[in-house]
């Protein structure tokens, strides 16, 4: 045998199945912006039309706003707070005492109507007195004298009353029938007897009149002389000039007086405009200063002056104070958080660049095709960087080492160890001639390096095994991982390789022991991580190795790498839009040797 490995080659897909046609390989993209830039964004995506693509993408604003994509604060439109506070508080001022002296006036208007009314009431009262004193006293007197229709005495009467007051405009006495029998006026004589209709009613009355183109009080008294025709009348014309001159010395005043409120309310609501204006400019300055400081630190911080801070706002209140300290505390965590997306994006790129290394020591996608044996695997990872791997080499001419593995947890972390592990597998099979290789010396010396790298910190299951190809003999050993799955498309039956063994890298003396079959023409079979039977639905119910076991029974018809997408492809369908909690990884090797 040749002491030189043998490098595995791709093999082409079988001619007539459409479905072996491999999909574009796993593309890994990191793109960087320089500093000046502003995104930096690392990608990793799996571009596989099997349904199980996973995609990890990030992107992380980290450098501030460029001066020219603030915001123009210029060209907002509006008056200014202080012109608000300024407008509405004269506004207001003007309101009040525009209604303070509406008020004064309609109490001035009602006070003295009240007094108008009053002192109507008041000569009218003393109206009614005096007529009834004076028609008794003249019905008193004039009663024999009507008897003995003696008129002169009561001209002279009439006459005298009027006389002796001068408020009393008129004095006239009638008979029963309405006739006139005195009349202190001299014109009396010339007016016209009165009409049948027009006749006074004998009865004590006062009504309002004119006489003398004046407004007089007609107050009637009857006069009972003890004729059979009835009662005689006297009538009084009561003059109401000194009411008149009254009423309008009051409506005088009340024009004055309401012209000198209105005077002194104009002086004070100007005095209450000014005042409150200089208090609204001045509370409006205390208000909007402090506004206006913290609204030039907001744009500092727009522009990338991670240092603005808004200092202490004494006497704008305390809403404003409070603003300057949520704005200080939302800096602060704007500059932690960019602080940790600074960090995010360094740890990015350094995941991006485990990745890159990762998939270099993982072999690609395409199957290789050694003598009658036909190999394809694929690892999908939950997490940009996986804990899964797997490896495929040729040990000489006639035998093939592969190789899986699961490394316990997630992350950068393992996928470092998952890499080491990769490499150490690779450097295993230099350490000894290749005809003195097999699976125990393999995995025992995995499970050094594993122990030696992860400080018993990290484990990891594997299963390997080495087919010579030229008869399908098989050496096999596994260290805590599922057994793979052999399915023979002739028979139809399904077996497995069961092999016991602890998790590596626990310790250094771990023991590992291998186990030896034979492959038979029409044999697949398929290795496969946790991740893979560990699937779920919607309700929660794994994918299972009985489900797996009817995927490859149902579809060993196809190629390898066909296979292999297969039941990708129908894991990914069982979890029905679940996300993928595990790494998944598959390996299928066909042994199809010419009858």
């Amino acid at each position: 045998m040749s002491s030189t490995n043998t490098r595995l080659k791709p093999a082409p897909p079988p001619e007539g199945d459409p479905d072996s046609t491999p999909p574009p390989a796993e593309r890994t993209a990191t793109r960087q912006v320089t500093a000046t830039g502003t995104r930096e964004a690392t990608a990793t995506r799996l571009t596989a039309p099997l349904g199980l693509g996973h995609v990890e993408a990030t992107s992380t604003l980290i450098a501030p706003l460029e001066a020219g994509e603030l915001p123009n604060v210029a060209s907002i439109k509006g008056p200014r707070l202080d012109q608000i506070l300024l407008l509405t508080t004269g506004a207001l001022v003007v309101l009040i005492v525009g209604l303070l002296a509406a008020l004064s006036v309609a109490s001035t208007q009602s006070q003295f109507e009240e007094t108008a009314r009053r002192s109507t009431e008041r000569i009218q009262e003393q109206a009614r007195e005096l007529g009834r004193t004076v028609g008794q006293t003249i019905a008193l007197t004039s009663a024999t004298n009507l008897r003995d229709n003696n008129y002169a005495f009561l001209e002279e009467v009439a006459g005298s009353v009027v006389k002796s007051n001068p408020n009393i405009l008129r004095v006239q006495i009638f008979d029963p029938d309405g006739v006139r029998m005195a009349d202190s006026s001299p014109e009396a004589k010339k007016e016209p007897a009165p009409e049948p209709a027009a006749v006074r009613s004998a009865e004590r009355r006062l009504v309002e009149a004119f006489y003398q183109n004046q407004p007089v009080f007609e107050i009637q008294e009857p006069i009972d002389y003890g004729s059979s025709s009835g009662k005689g009348l006297v009538v009084l014309s009561y003059s109401l000039g000194a009411l008149q001159k009254q009423l309008e010395e009051l409506e005088q005043d009340k024009r004055a007086t309401v012209r000198s409120n209105t005077v002194r309310m104009l002086g004070l609501g100007l005095g209450f405009v000014v005042l409150a204006g200089v208090i609204a400019a001045f509370q409006s300055r205390r208000i909007t200063r402090p506004l206006g400081m913290l609204t030039g630190k907001v744009m500092q911080l727009a522009a990338g002056d991670l240092g603005a801070r808004a200092g202490t706002a004494r006497g704008a209140g305390r809403e404003v104070a409070t603003l300057g300290v949520v704005f200080n505390h939302m800096a602060e965590r704007i500059k932690v958080l960019l602080d940790d997306v600074r960090a995010k994006a360094q740890l990015e790129r350094e995941v991006s660049l485990a990745r890159t290394v990762q998939e270099t020591l993982l072999p690609g996608r395409d199957a290789v095709q050694v003598g009658p044996l036909r190999i394809a695997g694929l690892v999908v990872t939950a997490d940009a960087c996986g804990g899964d791997w797997w490896f495929r080499a040729g040990l000489d001419e006639q035998r093939v080492v592969i190789g899986i593995g699961d490394v316990t947890g997630h992350g950068l972390s393992t996928s470092l160890v998952a890499t080491s592990a990769t490499s150490g597998f690779a450097s295993a099979m230099t350490l000894r001639e290749p005809s003195q290789v097999n699976a125990q010396m393999l995995i025992t010396a995995l499970n050094v390096t594993l122990a030696n790298v992860g400080r018993g910190e990290h484990q990891m299951s594997s299963a390997l095994a080495v087919i010579d190809v030229s008869n399908g003999y098989i050496d096999y050993a596994a260290g805590a991982h599922p057994s793979p799955l052999v399915f023979n498309k002739h028979s139809g039956q399904v077996a497995s390789l069961p092999a016991r063994g602890p998790l590596l890298g626990a310790s250094v003396t771990s023991q590992f022991t291998s186990r030896q079959a034979q492959l038979r023409p029409g044999d697949v079979v398929v290795w496969y991580t946790d991740g893979l039977t560990e699937s779920r639905d919607a309700q929660g119910r794994l994918y299972g190795t009985q489900r797996l076991a009817a995927a490859v029974q149902a579809n060993a018809h196809l190629s390898a790498e066909a296979l292999r997408d297969a039941l990708l492809a129908d894991a990914r369908a069982y979890s029905a839009g679940q996300p993928q909690r595990d790494d998944i990884t598959v390996v299928v090797a066909e042994f199809s040797p010419v009858a």
